[in-house]
């Protein structure tokens, strides 16, 4: 059965930048630095035939793969099996290479062949990169998760890191999604070889990495319902389930597969995977909680009402209530709670910031326009606001949409108060904005002057000269378009 999540779009505002990073990072490594690996392989299996090196291993392949690999064993004795069908599955066990090592008749002639094999394959990067019970270390731990076997193997992961991916770097942001990617697929190998040890060959593949992702986000929802899309056989549809249901049914599945499956798919890699990324978010959602907590209680302290004030438990009830909401994901209750208290203080740092974290998701809506208007308003006469209005600005000019849907007037003010800072670069775009579509407002150009003046003051002459001239010709009978035509013609 098939569960994959349906219960976000992809933001155009917020696209996921690490997500299709991640998957090209995975697409260039198979088909640009594994491309050679199949041709080192073909070398390889040439060598061992030609060398005649399985009559040598013959006795030792028998012995070895009697007892826990008796597949290959039937095969080994079946005499309707070609020997040279053997090849792959004795090159790729790195167990039987470390055990014929072992061997009392282990002959310096077996020995030389064994070793010009031996570099042969060393010019594999999937040989030399991907994780061996054998030979274990970090380095391989890590690399394996960006190693495929074959392009079925990466177009299926591929896929399941888009879907899993998008969703996670949406609730969790980028650098945290990256931290859980590269946690659940250490994870991954870690549980692979707790439960496999030196039975298994080895292990490759983004599958436990992507696992993780999964397990994330289900752990985030929790017991919040989340909509899915499965696939079961011939039937398909939408159906709603906690986050700890569908991270249950998740765990099960590869246990299950692992029991009656006999493929070589490394299902408690994916069953590590899936725990380690449900933790990761879990602690996750436990420092944010705690931050949460401590943050209340410093603004709690900190709210300039007189306790006398009947309205401010009100207020606190409404705080309060607001930080549950966010804890328990229902961020449109979280949203009426604080705009409540907002209300009564509409210069409270903490509950702007909370407010503009829950709008910023919907960059299109009015409500975001309207609190990034307050917001810069508020900032023109509290220098505490001035980052978070700072950030409503940045994220206004990099979302597709820009300042079109903030009042001109709000802009002019903004600006002018960036203007007597200097602060001239960053708010160009607002500059630009004011003279296409509020030419006609009182104080532009009196903005407009000053702009062009602390621009010369920071370097920038040529946009001086150019601002300047605009002023002199759009507004030639003001004090601020004659006082732009003598700074021209002193200049």
């Amino acid at each position: 059965m098939l569960l994959i999540p349906a219960e976000n779009r992809i933001s155009k505002q917020n696209p996921p930048i690490l997500t299709v990073l991640l998957i090209i990072v995975n697409c260039f490594i198979f088909f640009v630095l594994q491309s050679g690996d199949d041709e080192v392989f073909y070398e390889a299996m040439t060598f061992y035939v030609e060398e005649d090196l399985l009559t040598l291993e013959q006795k030792a392949l028998e012995e070895y793969t009697l007892e826990d690999k008796g597949e290959i064993y039937d095969l080994l004795i079946n005499p309707n099996v070609p020997q040279e069908a053997l090849v792959p599955y004795i090159l790729n066990d790195g167990q039987f290479a470390k055990y014929v090592k072992t061997r009392s008749d282990y002959s310096m002639e077996w020995r030389i062949k064994r070793e010009k094999l031996e570099a042969i394959l060393e010019n594999s990067i999937t040989e030399t990169y991907s994780f061996s019970t054998t030979e274990r270390s970090l380095l391989t731990a890590f690399t394996s998760m960006f190693l495929h076997a074959d392009y079925m193997h990466l177009l299926s992961n591929m896929v399941f890191l888009f879907l899993f991916g998008y969703n996670l770097e949406l609730l969790i942001g980028r650098p945290k999604m990256l931290s859980l990617y590269v946690i659940s697929g250490l994870s991954a190998v870690a549980f692979f070889y707790i439960t496999s040890g030196d039975n298994a060959t080895g292990l490759l593949g983004a599958s436990g990495a992507i696992a993780g992702l999964m397990g994330g986000f289900a752990a985030w929802y929790g017991l919040k319902s989340i909509r899915y899309f499965y696939w079961f056989l011939i039937y398909f549809n939408y159906v709603r389930l906690p986050g700890a249901l569908a991270l249950l049914f998740f765990l099960a599945k590869e246990v299950i597969y692992d029991v009656t499956s006999e493929d070589n798919v490394a299902y408690m890699a994916h069953f590590g995977g899936l725990l380690g990324g449900a933790i990761c978010v879990w602690l996750f959602k436990l420092m944010s909680f705690n931050r949460e907590r401590s943050i209340a209680g410093a603004t709690t302290e900190s709210v300039d009402i007189p306790i006398e004030d009947e309205s401010a438990d009100r207020i606190d009830e409404h705080y309060r209530q607001g930080l549950a909401a966010t804890q328990n994901l229902d961020f449109d209750q979280a949203k009426t709670h604080f705009y409540a208290v907002l209300n009564d203080q509409p210069h409270n740092k903490d509950v702007l910031s909370r407010l503009y974290n829950l709008e910023k998701t919907s960059p299109e809506s009015t409500s975001y326009a309207r609190l990034c208007a307050d917001i810069m308003q508020v900032s023109i006469h509290n220098d505490s606001i001035a980052p978070l209005a700072e950030q409503c600005m940045n994220d206004l000019k990099h979302n597709g949409i820009g300042f079109k849907p903030i009042p001109g007037n709000v802009l002019l003010d903004y600006a002018r108060k960036q203007v007597r800072h200097k602060k001239t670069e960053p708010i160009k775009p607002i500059i630009t904005l004011l003279v296409q579509h509020y030419s006609h407002l009182e104080k532009l150009p009196d903005l407009l002057l000053h702009f062009a003046f602390a621009a010369g003051q920071n370097g920038d002459w040529q946009g001086k000269q150019k601002v300047l001239g605009f002023v002199s010709n759009k507004y030639p009978d003001t004090f601020a378009g004659q006082e732009a035509k003598k700074a021209l013609q002193e200049g």
